[in-house]
């Protein structure tokens, strides 16, 4: 049994990182096979496109281009958008998220000319693929089921099986799947029906005897009037690569699937020169038995979802000035003015993190966080840290 969050100290930042981004400015991090997050919050009264220009703006001035991007808003913003893109946009935001809201948005960039610009059967760019001396890369963006029309669970399934196809397509299998992103419209109408689908296929295609992907499942309507939208990382060694990819446990929770919830909490990749990428699953208030903590306390939950990161990013020799990229979910937009509040209280830096109105999966949970951390170092072990 993981020890009780409650008697732990939280950590402090180890060291000073670069400011968070302020509304006027965007924030760029590596994530690892030369892969660069760019996030950025919406400026005042800034429309969806413009963010998304704005994001694209910091990437090109960096030499890089856009490969995949979210944007955290009214979904109707990416109406007829998908035909014209040149990269898979997700606009997602809550089944109710008011008309013209813009939280918030991120994008993955590569080199230019470092890679290549993968298609669907259909022929519209879904993603793109590229390599280094480690490994090989498959992000995937802004998929959606073949018939939207479909029931919800027969949407999820067909997904599972249409990620399988276009992992195929380009040399990968599901043993390559590191990390998904799941936006289900309404999630709290059929959650238990999306796990039932994921459950079965990971059991068809053995992935519980592999690698179990680093995830998150939040509720977000898409452009598309589909029950759900994915995204998706997949990484394999390349040639005589040493990379090295492994399930990264919670110290302070249960496996997810000791509540038939099939992800892992955290995924690390690590190449061979030391520098390692952890994908750290959406976060929440979770007690080690697997119930939601502190139901109905806001700031509790938010302290303890932080505290949960904190022992993951330490287990693994990080801490906050580590941390990439982050997404912050709150089913309430009211809710996200006590972010900054209990960030200060226990002591963070400032993260390059975007809002997202978003339902999370339980409805008596108020609030999720997922990031990403890098690290150009190899993992210290006993270093002398007060362990969790």
């Amino acid at each position: 049994m993981p020890p009780s969050p409650a008697t732990l100290p939280f950590p402090q930042a180890r060291a000073p990182r670069p400011p968070a981004p302020a509304a006027d400015e965007v924030f760029a991090a590596p994530l690892g096979g030369g892969l660069v997050s760019i996030t950025a919050p919406a400026r005042d009264g800034e429309p969806a496109a413009g963010l998304l220009a704005r994001l694209e703006r910091a990437a090109l001035s960096r030499g890089l281009e856009v490969v995949q991007a979210n944007v955290f808003c009214d979904p109707r913003h990416g109406a007829g958008a998908r035909a014209a893109s040149r990269f898979p946009i997700s606009w997602l935001g809550r089944h109710d998220t008011p008309e013209g809201d813009v939280r918030g948005g991120r994008v993955a960039a590569l080199p230019a000319g470092a890679f290549t610009r993968v298609r669907d059967e259909a022929g519209q760019i879904h993603g793109a693929a590229w390599r280094t001396g480690d490994a090989r890369y498959l992000l995937l963006g802004a998929l959606i089921p073949p018939d939207p029309a479909a029931p919800p669970a027969a949407q999820a399934a067909a997904l599972w099986r249409h990620l399988r196809t276009s992992l195929g397509r380009e040399g990968f299998t599901m043993e390559n799947l590191v990390r998904t992103w799941f936006f289900n419209d309404r999630i709290l109408d059929w959650y238990g029906d999306f796990n039932r689908a994921r459950n079965a296929f990971f059991t068809k295609h053995n992935v519980f005897g592999s690698l179990v992907p680093a995830s998150t499942g939040v509720g977000a309507s898409n452009a598309d009037g589909a029950a759900l939208t994915a995204d998706a990382l997949a990484v394999a060694p390349a040639g005589g690569g040493r990379l090295e990819i492994s399930a990264v446990a919670s110290p302070l929770q249960c496996a997810a699937y000791d509540y038939k919830s099939a992800f892992s909490r955290a995924v690390e990749c690590r190449e061979a020169g030391g520098a390692r990428h952890l994908l750290v699953s959406g976060t929440a208030s979770i007690e080690p038995g697997g119930r939601t903590a502190h139901a109905g306390d806001l700031d509790a939950q938010i302290d303890l979802s932080l505290r949960v990161v904190a022992a993951i990013l330490e287990s693994r020799g990080m801490g906050w000035a580590d941390v990439a990229r982050a997404i912050l979910y709150f089913p309430r937009i009211a809710w996200m003015g006590r972010w900054e509040a209990r960030r200060a209280a226990l002591g963070l830096p400032p993260l390059p993190a975007t809002f997202a109105h978003c339902d999370i999966c339980r409805d008596d949970l108020l609030f999720e966080i997922e990031l990403d951390a890098f690290s150009a170092s190899p993992v210290k072990i006993g270093n002398g840290k007060t362990p969790f």
